[in-house]
């Protein structure tokens, strides 16, 4: 049921905002002295709601894209739906079916350059999905008021007003703060970055860990007071397990495998609290530690079976994690295949700082399988 939270909620929205919609055309129309509307006109509006919810959540989303696009930053992947585009190894966006329904409400990925003024400009973010949809609201709305009555009485139009009132319920609802299926509503994240506290102090932490990672920072670079400070701090918040995968990162890179296996025992513990859609990445990397250092490789196929793989999972994850298995197990041709795989899909890893991390670990990989093969 957690999974199909933020879908539900979407969903809920998308309905309510019908009927707001629909009041509100039915009003206008009642008012500008038209005929009722008959039957096929309410099928056809019914028929048209999943297109009316899709471009109202599209432009919010496009909202939070086009604000993240005037602080510098550089779209990753956007979500509306069952619809996806990825950015790809080369550089472009490309169109993907999404088929995760913890992310079917509605998705944008967009991170900055460098850590300067993360958390003005995150709150910039932040705000353009809301004024994306209030913005299409007036459009909308704007637009349906100034047709004449005969076109208000079209479906065309019936779906315009349709549209516009689900972004104004997206407006309204994504301002309340909430946490819901381990994201954020916008309203909680403008809070959050608006006012001084331990939460603003925990999110800003993360944040700069994200971006430095994503820049190619190693994890052993990362200021390791930095992340303690915030693991410290007394708040509970989705963002501590992050602050915790950030902390294994930093000691496994440093060659410190025993305090990173603590770090990721605390991800661990709250990893089910995180989005759905990116609880998968969390398992692999736990199947992967276990493989790889602490040559569990029943520990590791556990973890590995409770990952549902998605198309927000790091491409290189899977290999990597049968890489280790196989060198665990002796299968020195299995561990290079899965390792040479691994090393292909780098390149599209979002954090190109880990990736520098395990590019050493599966190069190091091969040459034990090559080592093992002429033996």
């Amino acid at each position: 049921m957690k999974k199909l939270k933020p879908l539900l909620l979407g969903l809920a929205l998308g309905a309510l905002g019908g009927v707001v919609g629909f009041w509100g055309a039915r009003h206008g129309l009642k008012s500008s002295g038209t005929a009722h509307w008959g039957k096929p006109q309410l099928l056809g509006l019914l028929a048209l709601l999943p297109v009316a919810w899709l471009v109202a959540v599209g432009l919010h989303e496009l909202g939070h894209a086009l604000a993240g696009r005037l602080q510098g930053f550089r779209l990753h992947w956007l979500t509306v739906g069952p619809l996806m585009w990825r950015r790809q190894s080369t550089g472009h966006l490309g169109f993907e079916w999404n088929r995760n329904l913890n992310t079917a409400g509605g998705l944008a990925l967009s991170v900055p350059p460098d850590d300067v003024r993360l958390r003005e400009r995150f709150r910039v973010f932040t705000a353009g999905g809301p004024l994306g949809s209030l913005g299409w609201t007036a459009l909308a709305l704007g637009v349906f008021s100034q047709l004449p009555p005969p076109m208000q009485s079209t479906v065309p139009a019936g779906a315009l007003a349709l549209s516009g009132g689900i972004s104004l319920l997206l407006f309204v609802v994504t301002l309340l703060p909430f946490q819901a299926g381990g994201f954020a509503s916008d309203g909680m994240r403008l809070l959050n970055l608006s006012r001084r506290g331990p939460k603003q102090e925990l999110e800003v932490a993360m944040l700069t860990a994200t971006v430095r990672s994503m820049a190619g920072v190693r994890p052993r670079e990362l200021s390791r007071p930095a992340l303690e400070a915030a693991a410290a701090l007394p708040v509970q918040h989705p963002f501590n397990a992050y602050v915790a995968y950030y902390l294994y990162l930093h000691h496994l890179d440093a060659g410190d495998p025993e305090e990173a296996g603590r770090q990721l025992a605390h991800y661990r513990e709250h990893l089910e609290q995180q989005p759905a859609a990116l609880q998968a990445s969390g398992w692999l990397e736990a199947a992967f530690f276990s493989a790889a250092y602490e040559h569990d490789a029943k520990a590791a196929r556990a973890y590995q079976a409770r990952a549902v793989i998605n198309a927000h999972t790091p491409a290189e994850q899977p290999f990597r994690v049968e890489a280790a298995l196989a060198r665990l197990e002796g299968d020195a041709a299995r561990a290079r295949t899965q390792a040479e795989a691994a090393l292909r899909e780098l390149p599209r890893n979002l954090s190109q700082g880990s990736a520098r991390l395990y590019e050493e670990w599966l190069r190091d990989t091969v040459r034990w399988a090559e080592q093992k093969a002429d033996t």
